[in-house]
């Protein structure tokens, strides 16, 4: 077993002309977000689903994070990850993209996002695309999409494995899902 420290992973974010830090974060986020989806659901007909258009704000988001930019702080920060994700997105991800709307968490949700989509289903992949970004999976919307989830147990049992993984790498951090985040998923999943 190698006792190296691993090197660091550093991360570079290219800006263009004119272009602020927190719009060219913005822009890589919504490049890599958008480049899960097609992995997962490389049929347009996927992409009008409200679970769709709420997992690729999530994953954003969750990539930002890595630079350093919240999309849930600051006014207007998740209305511009958004209008980002939705220029790069096939015409029917956009109108869902920009039909979501964010709200604040009721008081005592305890969950890693202070924000939450409007609609249910679209609250629980914005859930799950931060869970898939932190953890490096890629699995979870297409086994929501395609595979059919089945009961939300089965489900919640995947988005655990998911986080798992990542545990094992880093052993103090608390990845699964909080239990208000899987009352969540389960009503989103048995609506």
């Amino acid at each position: 077993m190698s006792r190296r420290k691993p090197l660091p992973r550093v991360a570079v974010v290219l800006r263009g002309a004119g272009e602020d830090h927190v719009s060219a974060v913005f822009r890589k986020a919504a490049e890599r977000a958008l480049a899960a989806v097609a992995a997962q659901a490389p049929d347009a007909s996927a992409f009008s689903a409200p679970f769709t258009a709420g997992y690729v704000a999530g994953y954003a988001r969750q990539e930002g994070l890595r630079h350093g930019v919240d999309a849930e702080t600051g006014s207007g920060q998740m209305r511009r990850l958004v209008a980002a994700l939705a220029d790069g997105a096939v015409p029917a991800l956009a109108d869902g993209l920009k039909a979501l709307q964010f709200q604040r968490r009721a008081q005592g949700v305890s969950s890693r996002s202070h924000l939450q989509a409007g609609d249910m289903m679209a609250d629980a992949g914005y859930l799950v695309g931060q869970l898939e970004a932190l953890c490096g999976t890629v699995r979870l919307l297409a086994l929501a999409l395609h595979d059919e989830p089945g009961p939300a147990a089965l489900y919640l049992t995947a988005c655990d494995h998911a986080a798992d993984r990542l545990q094992t790498h880093q052993p103090t951090a608390s990845l699964r899902f909080t239990e208000d985040e899987r009352t969540i998923l389960r009503a989103a999943f048995s609506a």
